[in-house]
């Protein structure tokens, strides 16, 4: 057995082609972890000799309650290792192995986990490049974390080589195209269908075929597979299984944003003691009752959020601007009190009206069938998913309408807004 200083190893888990895994004792913290050490003849071979220094410098940057933790790197024997968290429970593989379909409110849970790991990841300009149930840990208390940042790359360093495990590629990544966040979610979105129906989306017996199936071919249907899900938890995996990136969540904060509306729509409270209780007794994991009402009465779902990584010399700047605008603006008040400012808002949950005094008009907008729960769009900004919980506020004038269904297509078109009029429309789905 390896000797590392100030650590006592006990157990070997898993040989790779060039790494090996160790369980060990953390003498000094009194705490149990794992040894990712690089084996002598891959630590000479320059290429993993820097993904395992990349891994290390990466993670040292990225500390989230859902991400696996990098405490240490070092050097044994010419050989480079990394000492890593050690969560105690199964892998995300493994619990879908031994329970096949997992309830649906753990499937949701799990899923805004895995969702806010993401969001940390992308707001450090890293991509992961290798989301799937092997790399996704549960502990007995209930914790979800994202591990394995071995393939993981810098937005600006990302190249297009089809690194990652082929049934968790996106389309993109195999085409050798241009690769965002938006593969990350894709591989998330095949995670989430393998908790809803035990089943890998694109798996297959050969390579070519698996990477065929990503390019070309949907997975079975969820509903064929698994009857009871949610019809809008369904659409969230859908939408992040899209073969264009752009037809995905514009990022993980906003599949976040979706799942909690849905939570909430449903009633659920589920949390990291559920989890733990189902991990302890499976059978006696008391069943959800999901009401479909609720769902209804929420309201549109939330509006997707674009951030950026802003250096604090820009941050400056704008602040200035900012500053200069206010005092404008102020001035401007004074003089032309009577001119009142008309934003767009379209109505969304959770954000509250903003009202557009007399100038403002509405859109009734409907959808038939009424059960074919379709994503809006106005001005291409998703402003909630059919049916909408009331009519949408605009400004008047002329604006370009779509609906999205991950079915039945799409349908556009113009609406003409008229102030303090209501416009009623109905899109039916049914007819081409």
């Amino acid at each position: 057995m390896r000797k590392i200083d100030g650590y006592e190893i006990f157990a070997e888990l898993k040989r790779g082609p060039a790494t090996t895994i160790f369980k060990a004792l953390d003498a000094r913290h009194n705490r149990i972890v794992l040894i990712k050490l690089l084996e002598a003849g891959a630590a000479a071979d320059a290429p993993w000799r820097s993904q395992l220094l990349q891994e290390s410098r990466i993670s040292a940057r990225l500390a989230h309650p859902n991400l696996r933790r990098i405490y240490q790197s070092g050097m044994a024997s010419d050989e480079p290792y990394l000492v890593l968290e050690y969560v105690e429970g199964p892998t995300l593989a493994e619990l879908i192995s031994q329970h096949q379909k997992l309830p649906i409110d753990l499937c949701i849970f799990i899923a805004k986990e895995l969702a806010k790991a993401l969001t940390a990841i992308h707001r450090n300009q890293v991509m992961h490049r290798d989301i799937k149930p092997q790399n996704i840990f549960v502990s007995l208390s209930g914790e979800v974390k994202l591990g394995d940042l071995g393939l993981a790359q810098e937005f600006a360093e990302v190249d297009c080589l089809a690194a990652g495990t082929p049934a968790y590629m996106s389309p993109e990544q195999v085409l050798g195209r241009e690769m965002t966040e938006a593969s990350d979610l894709f591989s998330f979105g095949a995670v989430l269908y393998e908790m809803l129906t035990g089943e890998c989306a694109f798996g297959s017996r050969t390579l070519n075929a698996t990477l065929h199936h990503l390019v070309n071919w949907q997975p079975t249907p969820i509903l064929s597979l698994r009857p009871e899900a949610p019809g809008e938890l369904v659409e969230i995996c859908q939408k992040l299984l899209a073969k264009n990136p752009r037809e995905r969540y514009a990022n993980a904060e906003t599949a976040f944003d979706f799942l909690v509306w849905l939570e909430r729509g449903y009633g659920l409270n589920t949390t990291s003691a559920h989890l733990a209780a189902f991990l302890e007794s499976p059978q006696s994991y008391r069943k959800v009752a999901l009401r479909q009402s609720d769902i209804a009465s929420l309201g549109s779902a939330p509006k997707p959020k674009k951030w950026r990584k802003v250096s604090w010399e820009m941050s400056i700047v704008l602040n200035a601007i900012m500053f200069f605008a206010g005092v404008l603006f102020i001035k401007v008040v004074k003089t032309y009190f009577e001119h009142k400012a008309v934003a767009y808002n379209a109505v969304s949950a959770p954000s509250q009206l903003v009202s557009h005094g007399d100038r403002a008009g509405f859109l009734d907008l409907r959808v038939t069938p009424r059960s074919a729960h379709s994503v809006v769009h106005i001005e291409g900004d998703s402003v909630g998913v059919t049916p909408l919980s009331g009519p949408i506020e605009l400004p008047p004038g002329w604006h370009e309408v779509s609906i999205r269904h991950p079915q039945l297509g799409a349908k556009k078109g113009s609406v003409s807004i008229t102030p303090g009029d209501t416009l009623r429309q109905t899109i039916d789905f049914s007819t081409p």
